[in-house]
């Protein structure tokens, strides 16, 4: 019963009559800030210490209040707010999570939005999807927020232990859920049991106790409004939050190496099955009796247990058949650095748990890095939850709408566009395999090459980014590569991938927050040619990248090359129907025909993936509760 009144109480507040009275407010601030244009600046300052002090509470700002803001943005940036932003604003302020179509202007919504409740005394987290855009996002809106009295930072993964806390005393922190989680984390741990509560902090400061003498980082958790919040709030929640401490264990490496030679010496389907939609191994009785022969483990009480070598074997036959280099990791400076597979960005501060990173480090012949154990830990759902208001802004809501309101209360609007979408989108092409899909995509290039259009090719791997480069290169066409092996070029690359007749090739890392801007005469050539490769098992991180053409009214195209030995299919799509649509395949171009039917396959291989992502973070949210209830040591 209680489940179904929230989801009732979900539906009426994501009423899409919710925007009219905010609408009512916008078109009134939109008439008042042509006012302002002709006041002085002198003025205008006046205006903002006079404003500052009348906010207070959850209300929504007065449209006086909305135009001078929108007014110093138009000062201090040169933009001038659209009404969809306007709208957007009002929406993060009420606490809703805003779909903002790609190219719309999110960033400034947020920036309006977080400099009104920055006016109400309390810090204002601003959490982007990485820490490229949480430093350009502070910079770029620094004179913005100085303007209107309120100083910003950042706090990103290089940021120095030092230099943290003046990141977080500041009226705005831009950072990284990864970031802003770890540090409330370290902070837990410098806190006793009884100076833990929050409560309790305001009672020893109200009867002035004396200090505890711990040093916090962080002010509290107030107020956050999360940029790309499908992946901040959904993608990420699967993925718990571990503050580790190493120790060394000469045993378990051992245990490690020998495990992996186990592992090799094994052979799919006789010694063990497969099952990659799950990604689960399971051994055969064949396998059971050899890994009881093999003597690969230490010498000691605790290898000789069955069970635990079984584990440990099985950890390696997973490292073995489900992390593949360039696409779940790659190697820096002789050490596995994990990829994040929605974003396509390293995270060099990550490893895999239970013995599963060491084990990769034998598969890849690296030294065997020390093991860790965990002291801390906070799934990313049970952290966003601790904010005392939560409101977020993706281009993609809608579909993870009704999930977002189950856990987080926090409800969805629609913003409609400011200009209509004239990009255009070509039916996706199906090939039989791999090498026939990069012919047919090289031909495609080249095309769009000679007559100068820019294109912008999307990968999942670094793997496949770097061959179909090497393929290009063969062709002797110009490009540049965007991946994670190439991080520091991120922003040259970005910066000049709209101009004429530039060809970029590029994981996730060109989706989310990147603003390709087209270069002159670009437009009259049908602007950016979004080319992408390989089908994500997320329909929204697809749409993200389609979205970096097309933006704010520009032309554009979206064009997609898929083939059947894509990792997607081959996990999702039962195999007698991909035998089937082999059969199909045209004998010289390798391409499929009944391309109806293909989409409406692409469709239920992704329906399928999403299913089993919510089950797992469905699984997050259930083991947070478990260990909340049954743990007389936890505490929130």
């Amino acid at each position: 019963m209680d489940l179904l009144i929230k989801r009732l109480a979900g539906k009426w507040k994501q009423r899409s009559s919710i925007l009219k009275p905010w609408l009512k407010n916008v078109e009134v601030a939109k008439i008042e800030r042509k006012r302002l244009e002709e006041i002085t600046d002198k003025e205008i300052n006046r205006l903002i210490r006079d404003s500052r002090l009348q906010v207070a509470g959850d209300a929504l700002p007065d449209p006086e209040v909305l135009a001078l803001i929108c007014e110093v943005a138009r000062r201090e940036l040169g933009l001038i707010p659209y009404r969809v932003q306007m709208l957007s604003a009002l929406a993060l302020i009420k606490g809703y999570l805003a779909e903002i179509d790609t190219g719309e202007g999110k960033t400034l919504s947020i920036a309006i939005a977080a400099a009104f409740e920055s006016w109400k005394g309390e810090p204002v987290h601003v959490i982007t999807a990485n820490d490229y855009l949480a430093k350009r996002d502070a910079l770029t809106m620094k004179r913005f927020y100085a303007r209107l009295g309120i100083s910003v930072a950042s706090v990103i993964g290089k940021t120095k232990p030092a230099d943290r806390q003046a990141g977080y005393q500041v009226d705005i922190t831009y950072t990284t859920a990864k970031e802003v989680a770890a540090d409330f984390l370290r902070d837990r741990l410098q806190l006793g049991e009884w100076t833990r509560s929050g409560m309790r902090q305001h009672v020893r400061k109200f009867v002035r106790a004396s200090e505890s003498g711990v040093r916090l980082t962080q002010r509290g958790l107030f107020r956050a409004l999360v940029d790309e919040a499908d992946n901040g709030l959904i993608d990420e929640a699967v993925t718990p939050l571990l503050i580790s401490q190493k120790f060394e264990s000469e045993e378990l490496r051992q245990a490690c190496l020998g495990a992996w030679k186990v592992a090799e010496f094994l052979r799919a389907r006789t010694d063990y099955t497969i099952h990659r939609g799950r990604r689960e191994v399971k051994l055969t009785v064949a396998g059971e009796e050899k890994i009881a022969e093999r003597d690969e483990f230490p010498v000691s009480p605790l290898w000789r247990c069955p069970d635990r070598r079984r584990e440990m074997v099985l950890l390696a036959l997973e490292a073995h058949e489900f992390f593949t280099l360039g696409s779940h990791y790659i190697i820096e400076d002789g050490k596995v650095v994990i990829i994040d597979e929605s974003t396509g960005r390293p995270m060099p501060d990550r490893s895999w748990k239970l013995g599963l990173h060491q084990i990769v480090e034998a598969k890849e012949s690296l030294e065997i890095t020390a093991p860790s154990t965990t002291i801390a830990q906070i799934s990313f759902q049970g952290f966003f939850q601790k904010y005392r208001k939560l409101s977020g802004a993706t281009g993609t809501a809608q579909e993870i709408a009704a999930e977002v309101w189950t856990i987080y209360g926090v409800p969805t609007v629609k913003i409609p566009r400011n200009l209509p979408n004239i990009s255009r989108y070509r039916s996706p092409k199906f090939y039989l395999s791999e090498a026939d899909r990069e012919h047919a995509v090289s031909e495609e290039v080249i095309r769009c090459h000679r007559d100068s259009q820019p294109v912008l090719i999307g990968t999942r791997t670094v793997t496949s980014s770097e061959r179909l480069g090497r393929k290009l290169g063969l062709q002797n066409i110009q490009h540049v590569i965007l991946n994670a092996t190439r991080l520091a070029q991120e922003a040259g690359i970005i910066e000049d991938a709209g101009l004429k007749g530039r060809v970029t090739i590029a994981t996730n890392m060109a989706g989310r927050g990147t603003d390709i801007e087209l270069g002159k005469g670009v437009r009259e050539l049908g602007g950016l040619h979004v080319l992408v490769t390989e089908p994500h098992e997320s329909r929204r991180v697809d749409r993200q990248f389609f979205g970096r053409s097309g933006r704010q009214g520009d032309p554009g195209l979206v064009s997609r090359y898929y083939s059947l030995d894509d990792v997607l299919f081959q996990k999702f799509l039962p195999r007698f129907l991909y035998r089937l649509m082999t059969k199909t395949a045209h004998p010289s171009t390798g391409e499929i025909a009944y391309p109806f039917l293909c989409r409406g396959l692409l469709r239920h291989v992704q329906i399928r993936a999403e299913k089993l992502a919510v089950f797992r973070r469905k699984q997050v949210s259930e083991n947070d509760r478990r260990q909340r209830s049954s743990l007389g040591f936890v505490r929130d």
